[in-house]
């Protein structure tokens, strides 16, 4: 099995540009996309992914109109392609730097076909503030994993 998830530190230059982890650069060759995340984060997806993402437009009937106007203004209409430059890195647009309130030190997160970069102050945060949501989860989803583990073991 391929990990295809990991957290790594990484920096932002001064020309808004993030180094992507050596370990995460071989899936995310090529063309790229690049947009607002779901918080305050940068998202960089596949073509994949985000073909799978712009297909939501074929089910935007289930959605009331203002939550899918809304969806298409702050992803959709966000989005660049972009790639990695030669030295593995990948410039952050300054709007989308902004609202991820990008500093110097910075978290680069894979979860499949996509990284998140989030700034280290508000990743912490994050962690801190859903903290006991990510407690509960482990909590109900990982006793029976756990409990096996130690039966068997």
């Amino acid at each position: 099995m391929i990990l295809q998830r990991g957290s790594d530190k990484s920096t932002l230059d001064d020309k808004g540009r993030v180094n992507i982890p050596v370990r995460f650069r071989e899936f995310f060759q090529g063309k790229l996309i690049i947009t607002r995340g779901q918080e305050r984060c940068v998202w960089i997806m596949t073509p994949v992914l985000w073909e799978r993402l712009e297909q939501a437009e074929g089910v935007s009937e289930e959605l009331p109109q203002e939550e899918w106007e809304a969806f298409v203004n702050k992803y959709l209409s966000q989005a660049e392609e972009t790639e990695l430059d030669k030295a593995g890195r990948i410039a952050i647009p300054q709007i989308i730097r902004e609202y991820a309130k990008l500093t110097k030190d910075c978290i680069v997160n894979r979860d499949g076909d996509r990284l998140s970069i989030w700034d280290k102050g508000i990743w912490d945060a994050y962690l801190t503030e859903n903290n006991p949501l990510a407690n509960a989860a482990m909590n109900k989803l990982g006793q029976d994993i756990f409990r096996a583990r130690q039966v068997k073991g």
